[in-house]
């Protein structure tokens, strides 16, 4: 099956991307579910995977949470299992995110897969990021509206937020396997399936000014850099002293702006974009220069695996960020670094070895698997 997205990418860039909901009819042609319904159920049993289940019943809504035990509770329809970063998990579905690419990497949430019965569905509601929703196998009804600002919502369960108001639909539409939404966020939207069916969200995330700022900030309290402490203005008078002045918050938020500027910022964000949304599983053991380029030599099916989940970054300083660390690039570890940026499928070590034939890019390389952002692996037969 081709993974090939049908999309006029420009076009879709300068008049849709983060401003109007938009329906791709055949975004993928011919497309063959990336994993089966009972895999799906399968993988909610397992502890660490985030998974839920919203059951409309009657009109009262409920929400169980995983890992589940098994499905007979929730009868043969009416029903969702939404199960988050599947991308992680099932190699295929990382896959899913390659098409677009033409976003940043550091923007990728991940891959949610949710499976519905008849009549299944979230209701309607808003999300605070950007998302694609693929529809694989079965139908589903879509209803999605302009963005709307101060949308007010309510909670028919303590697990799960809607939209108490309707909304005016702009694109109403079943879909069919191979069919695809972008749904910009704060755009409102229900989706309801017409029989057993599967939808991959492919999901972009959109912190708000707050989120960002506080990511930062933690990211520049971890840094070993000296960071500058406040200090009042001179005067002879501070006033009474409950009361805050309009020269005093200027003062303060003159030293935050001017503190920041002063700051490596640029850095700081870098780390925080590079950051994993999940912990990335821990290396087993060390990985040492000799035993990389022993691979090299007398492993032909070794491949380098790019960790599921795994965000790898390079700044306008010339330093490789990933999972919220950095490494600074020279002319010898260059080629190397963008090759493994690019890489998303798997690769023979050896189609690689002509960029590691230093000794700064063999390091590079051991350092990023300890770091568990790349793998080594055997490749199945």
């Amino acid at each position: 099956m081709s993974l090939k997205l049908n999309l006029d990418i420009q076009k879709f860039l300068s008049e849709a991307w983060q401003r109007q909901p938009r329906l791709i009819r055949g975004a993928f042609t011919q497309f063959k579910d990336l994993v089966e319904p009972e895999i799906l159920a399968g993988l909610a049993l397992e502890e660490g995977v985030d998974s839920r289940v919203i059951q409309n019943d009657d009109g009262k809504w409920h929400v169980s949470h995983g890992p589940f035990e098994s499905y007979e509770e929730f009868g043969e329809h009416g029903w969702t299992l939404l199960v988050q970063s599947v991308n992680e998990w099932i190699p295929e579905v990382q896959q899913l995110i390659a098409p677009f690419r033409f976003l940043p990497d550091w923007r990728i949430d991940d891959v949610m897969i949710s499976f519905a019965t008849e009549n299944g569905g979230v209701g309607p509601h808003l999300d605070q990021y950007d998302v694609f929703i693929i529809q694989g196998g079965g139908t589903r009804h879509w209803q999605v509206g302009e963005r709307i600002n101060n949308a007010t919502e309510f909670c028919p369960h303590p697990d799960l937020k809607q939209l108490k108001d309707s909304f005016e639909p702009i694109i109403d539409a079943v879909l069919q396997p191979g069919d695809m939404l972008y749904i910009p966020a704060g755009c409102p939207h229900n989706g309801v399936a017409l029989e057993p069916s599967l939808n991959y969200s492919v999901g972009f995330r959109a912190p708000n000014t707050a989120e960002l700022a506080a990511a930062v900030a933690d990211s520049l309290s971890q840094l070993e850099v000296p960071l500058q402490r406040y200090r009042d203005a001179e005067a002879t008078s501070y006033g009474k002293p409950f009361a805050v002045s309009a020269a005093q918050l200027d003062h303060v938020r003159e030293f935050l702006l001017s503190s920041l500027a002063q700051t490596d910022l640029n850095h700081a964000m870098l780390l925080v974009m590079s950051q994993s949304k999940r912990p990335l599983p821990q290396a087993e053991g060390l990985l040492q220069a000799e035993e990389l380029a022993q691979y090299i030599v007398e492993e032909p099916t070794m491949l380098l695996v790019r960790t599921p989940g795994a965000r790898i970054l390079i700044g306008p300083n010339n330093v490789l960020y990933a999972n919220g660390e950095a490494w600074p690039l020279t002319s010898n570890t260059q080629a190397f670094a963008e090759a493994i940026a690019q890489l998303w499928e798997d690769q023979p070590l050896t189609a690689l070895a002509p960029l590691l034939q230093s000794q700064e890019s063999m390091l590079l390389c051991c350092d990023l698997v300890n770091a568990s952002v790349l793998d080594v692996v055997v490749q199945q037969a």
